[in-house]
């Protein structure tokens, strides 16, 4: 059910209760003033007269020879309070220092300012006053607007004119940065050059960090299965070398000593791969990880045509995939899942 909750309390909480009772007065007095304002807009139209008039002559007479003539006069009157109101916002403001200069609040709030002129579509930035005493008493949690309908209707279409703005926006700067790409600059360089290197060698410590890490989590579960398989390929590679076929014709230790050769050389190679293997993950070894994954580096980022021409294209096509996921209207995909 739509509903606008109300929680007081809240007004001790916030210690501004001189404040909220001020944007309680103002608030009833903006409504007064607005509805009055329409009232005497339609007022001047001679069908709106004719259907008072039938309503009620003697008010419509009364309303048109006294009131109607002098409405600027009355709504002065209104004017008066509300500059009046944001003087002394203005002076509570420059003594609790709410912004950097003295002078910013009658920008900041310059629809309060213009909604004071009383003269034609001025006056009706007073609405845009309400809005705002509404929104502070939300924002301190006084009144709730949040499950009325007219505020999720105003709040959707507010998000999705600012989802199109600022989609238009995005877009518009994207296909500057295309253009700026097509036109030559050398983009990949200048982002070699200013966003990579720099950082070069925090990627370096990353990669070197990673590579012993790699290193703990997959070598070891796996130790056995990896000296099975240097076992294997020692015993094939032994069972074709000639040499060592001749020894099997050996009576009685040509087998034990094809055995004893194939076991040690297998033994030699799986220590040696242990032993090269651990001291990657040693920390005496880091500057010579370091210094490869750098000289790697180098070799990566010398200046090449055909490198910044490629680059040039996957800028290009990344800007079109972003620009296709910009061009995406979110608020019609909340839609259709309502």
């Amino acid at each position: 059910m739509d509903t606008i909750k109300y929680n007081f309390t809240n007004i001790k909480k916030s210690h501004q209760g001189l404040f909220f009772a001020l944007d309680f007065l103002m608030l009833g007095l903006v409504i007064v003033n607005l509805i009055w304002l329409v009232f005497d807009t339609f007022f001047a139209s001679e069908l709106f007269q004719s259907a008072l008039t039938w309503l009620s002559p003697a008010f419509t007479l009364f309303y048109k020879e006294n009131i109607h003539p002098n409405f600027i006069a009355y709504d002065l009157v209104f004017v008066s309070i509300f500059l009046t109101e944001l003087l002394v916002r203005w002076a509570i403001a420059v003594r609790q220092k709410t912004y950097h200069r003295w002078f910013f609040y009658p920008f900041v709030h310059w629809y309060d300012v213009l909604g004071c002129i009383p003269v034609g579509s001025f006056r009706w930035l007073r609405l845009l006053r309400l809005v705002s005493i509404l929104h502070r008493l939300q924002k301190y949690e006084i009144i709730d607007f949040s499950k009325s309908y007219p505020y999720r209707f105003a709040k959707k279409y507010i998000d999705v004119l600012v989802e199109e703005v600022s989609d238009r926006v995005v877009i518009n700067v994207l296909n500057g940065v295309r253009d700026e790409i097509k036109t030559g600059n050398p983009v990949v360089g200048r982002v070699v050059n200013e966003v990579f290197l720099p950082h070069k060698q925090v990627v370096v410590d990353w990669l070197a960090g990673r590579i012993n890490s790699v290193t703990d989590a997959i070598y070891d579960p796996r130790k056995p299965e990896i000296q099975q398989y240097v076992d294997k390929v020692v015993s094939e590679a032994i069972a074709k070398d000639s040499k060592i076929s001749a020894l099997d014709k050996i009576p009685l230790i040509g087998d034990p000593l094809t055995d004893l050769i194939e076991n040690t050389v297998s033994d030699i190679v799986f220590n040696a791969l242990d032993a090269l293997i651990a001291d990657v993950g040693d920390k005496d070894t880091d500057s010579v990880i370091k210094e490869m994954i750098d000289m790697v580096f180098e070799k990566l980022t010398e200046p090449s045509d055909e490198l910044n021409d490629v680059g040039r294209l996957m800028l290009l096509d990344a800007i079109d995939v972003i620009k296709d996921e910009v061009g995406v209207q979110q608020w019609k995909l909340k839609e259709a899942d309502l």
